[in-house]
């Protein structure tokens, strides 16, 4: 059926917009521009001393976000010590390495995260202030509403805590406007170069293709990126690659070998070996971790069962 508006013109005759200025337009744009995805959602009882990092830094692509049940853990950052506490609930940016310290066993749920304004590029996580914050107290009704059952009102629940996480984020963030902002206007000379990124992404995606794209020498444009967005070509390429299978992982049931022929990789073997170099550990190692308390599994697994 077409839309058509059949309301009076007189209906709204006193209506006026709320955001009337250039400024006010130009943060509706950015708005738009800002998208939270959720990445994943998961049931982390009795955490171990596995999850010690044993002094070592380190840190995933994506932003967490640790909704604390039970037990205490630490993290250090930049040598200053942040207790994760329990019933309290916690921002851990992306792509900031930190060491895990382990005390007791805790019970947590927790998000994978990201915020893009272009596909691949979240401004949160090359952002140079971001840091692990609290984000406030948890409110354990609405972890009963929302995570009481996993067959019942699954959409709506996920809907609306994606809303929560887009107030989180607002609330911890009160320069986020001057964050997207300056993120769009880096990039913006590189939009076409982004874009067959996107279109192309592949291990076998060589940088000397993008140079050819804007129109310089691949040194030249490798140092004109890696100057403008803070990241190199290579670095950005790798994460995408590793955000991609990331989701292949977590969200299909396709075999790893499956996963690396459609990341372009020509053998498992080197998909394996570039996946642990970024993660840690192995593909299969990984799937295994994080999609046993997926709240999401049953989902994706009836979707890739729809869609082999």
């Amino acid at each position: 059926m077409r839309p058509v508006d059949t309301t009076k013109q007189e209906t709204n005759q006193l209506a006026r917009p709320l955001f009337s200025d250039g400024s006010a337009i130009r943060q509706m744009e950015l708005l738009d521009h800002f998208r939270v995805q959720l990445a994943g959602l998961y049931v982390a009882p009795n955490i171990g001393p596995s999850w010690d990092s044993g002094g070592k830094a380190e840190a995933d692509y994506l932003h967490h976000i640790e909704l604390v049940i039970s037990g205490r853990r630490q993290i250090v950052f930049k040598g200053r010590v942040i207790n994760l506490l329990p019933g309290n609930i916690y921002f851990l940016p992306g792509n900031t390495p930190v060491e895990r310290r382990w005390i007791e066993p805790s019970n947590l749920i927790f998000a994978k995260v990201r915020c893009e304004c272009l596909p691949g590029l979240d401004p949160l996580t090359d952002w140079p202030e971001r840091r692990p914050v609290r984000i406030g107290p948890l409110n354990r009704r609405m972890v009963r509403d929302l995570f009481a059952s996993q067959n019942r009102d699954s959409f709506n629940r996920l809907l609306e805590f994606r809303g929560l996480i887009g107030s989180w984020i607002a609330r911890i963030h009160p320069n986020l406007e001057a964050i997207i902002e300056s993120h769009l206007l880096a990039r913006v000379q590189f939009i076409k170069v982004l874009d067959f990124i996107e279109d192309n992404l592949g291990a076998n995606l060589r940088i000397e293709e993008l140079a050819d794209i804007h129109g310089t020498s691949r040194r030249a444009f490798s140092a004109l990126f890696t100057r403008s967005l803070g990241i190199s070509p290579k670095e950005h390429l790798n994460r995408r690659l590793n955000q991609f299978a990331i989701e292949l992982l977590l969200n299909t049931s396709i075999r790893v070998k499956e996963v690396a022929a459609k990341l372009g990789f020509a053998e498992e073997f080197y998909f394996s070996r570039f996946f642990t170099k970024l993660n840690g550990v192995s593909p299969a190692a990984y799937r295994s971790q994080f999609r046993t308390g997926s709240l999401l599994r049953e989902a994706t697994d009836r979707q890739s069962r729809k869609n082999p």
